[in-house]
């Protein structure tokens, strides 16, 4: 009797391959959404920058407030609701962080002026930020993400 010899793929290797093909699908998936999570974060730190740069320009541009501490402020202070120029440019700021960060909040703490130095002020902002994971966080976890801004007026 002669043995017939056999074409085509048995339902075991297609099985297979349909199995490796999806481990291959899921990681790509699971690369296409920490490309988006890094893109929004990129995003994220980009406005918060933006806007530290914002109220900088806003501090030099009335040096004379910034010197008296009129622009200082922390994250659990109150919003000033003065009419002065820096009462209202401290409010427009605290307003555009809730505006363009999640759940974002800023903190301006200026050093005492002294003649002849440099009058430095720190400025802080955070928000909340999705995590990607890792080995301490598992993915979809919230944390405060910080920037911080240093400079001399």
């Amino acid at each position: 009797m002669m043995r017939r010899q056999q074409t085509g793929f048995t339902l075991l290797e297609v099985m297979v391959a349909v199995f490796v093909l999806a481990i291959g699908l899921l990681g790509m998936a699971h690369l296409q959404v920490t490309t988006l999570k890094a893109n929004s974060t990129a995003g994220l730190k980009t406005q918060a920058n933006i806007l530290a740069g914002s109220i900088l320009e806003r501090m030099k541009a009335n040096t004379t407030a910034a010197y008296a501490k009129n622009y200082d402020i922390l994250f659990n202070g109150a919003t000033p609701a003065g009419n002065s120029v820096s009462d209202t440019d401290v409010r427009e700021w605290r307003a555009a962080l809730a505006a363009y960060l999640p759940a974002g909040e800023g903190q301006i703490v200026c050093g005492n002026f002294l003649v002849n130095q440099p009058f430095i002020c720190t400025i802080t902002v955070r928000w909340s930020d999705i995590q990607i994971g890792d080995e301490n966080t598992n993915y979809g976890d919230y944390a405060t993400s910080t920037m911080v801004l240093e400079s001399a007026i």
